[in-house]
């Protein structure tokens, strides 16, 4: 008896990374199904992602964009319609600023008073050394841009960037806990690139 019911713990707590797991699987290939620009000469980049996301939940990831690239980015969920259009999402970069840093120390002085005697004194020095801040800034924000889906740009330099995404939560839907049921959803985050269009002469 006691084996059945250490059985059916383990069982029990097995449940929810199964349904994880499936939840991963049925999302392995979202990306696949998201529209792609293809017509503009567009084609799939590598680092395009799919997963399973907890409605109502953010994600973030961090991509490289290479210069003189154009790139197009874009969410879609086949398996929640619902969702189209509402998705929110953030292109940011972290951008290291140089500021000069103030410091006062107390270092010796010394004199001779009116006796001759040498004295010493603490006094104060203001010490300026350069350090660099690393501060977000965010390059594309789609809710000021009529929650467009898509975002397409060309890149000046090669840099990382941070894409944010929000997963909306269904209205008059009920969280549960964990990925399970209806409470998760397939969500792809399609990259396209091309060569930009690089102006002015070239040899």
């Amino acid at each position: 008896m006691k084996r059945i019911n250490f059985l059916t713990i383990i069982f029990l707590m097995a449940m929810p990374l199964t349904d994880f797991a499936q939840s991963h699987r049925e999302c392995y290939n979202t990306v696949s199904y998201c529209e792609t620009d293809r017509k503009e000469g567009f084609t799939k980049n590598m680092q395009s992602l799919s997963g399973a996301f907890e409605q109502g939940d953010t994600s973030e990831v961090q991509i490289i964009v290479y210069k003189n690239m154009e790139y197009r980015i874009s969410i879609c969920s086949p398996s929640n319609p619902e969702f189209l259009g509402k998705f929110q999402f953030k292109i940011s970069e972290d951008i290291n600023k140089g500021v000069w840093e103030e410091t006062t120390i107390y270092v010796d002085s010394t004199y001779e008073d009116e006796n001759y005697d040498t004295q010493t004194v603490k006094v104060p020095k203001v010490q300026r050394k350069r350090v660099y801040e690393v501060t977000e800034k965010v390059r594309y924000d789609n809710t000021d841009d009529e929650m467009s889906q898509d975002f397409v740009f060309t890149s000046n330099k090669t840099r990382k960037l941070k894409v944010k995404v929000y997963v909306p939560k269904a209205e008059g839907e009920e969280m549960s806990s964990g990925l399970s049921g209806s409470s998760y959803a397939c969500v792809g985050l399609l990259i396209e690139h091309q060569p930009g269009v690089i102006s002015g002469f070239s040899r």
